[in-house]
């Protein structure tokens, strides 16, 4: 008997659910002599709630406005300086992936050193 219940309450549930989504409501109509109807007309459009917003939380949130934050006191030369460093970091690093294992101390000096450089700036 629990069990019956609770499969019921699901399956009411999923109905309730599936019917909410199919209830889409047109505007149709002329400036002036408007209807609403729930076929689609011409000139129509679709009127209600939005279409929910779902977050990718797997991805990390864009850094741009903390980048912009944190730069926005520094003077215009180390903003250029910052802007050069990020071009070159991205160059390196892709330089030193394109080596793999055979990478040498000498070939990721320039990164550790374009690193160092950036947190100096505080970029």
């Amino acid at each position: 008997m629990r069990w019956g219940f609770t499969i019921l309450a699901a399956g009411w549930l999923l109905a309730g659910a599936v019917q909410a989504d199919a209830q889409v409501t047109y505007r149709c109509g002329a400036p002036g002599r408007v209807t609403y109807s729930d076929r689609l007309c011409s000139g129509a459009r679709q009127v209600g709630a939005a279409a929910p917003h779902h977050a990718d939380k797997a991805r990390p949130p864009p850094q741009d406005r903390a980048k912009i934050a944190r730069r926005a006191p520094l003077p215009a030369e180390v903003k250029k300086e910052c802007s050069a460093l990020d071009a070159g970091l991205r160059q390196q690093q892709a330089m030193l992936k394109t080596r793999g294992e055979a990478a040498t101390l000498q070939d990721e000096m320039p990164l550790v050193l374009s690193r160092k450089r950036y947190r100096e700036l505080k970029c």
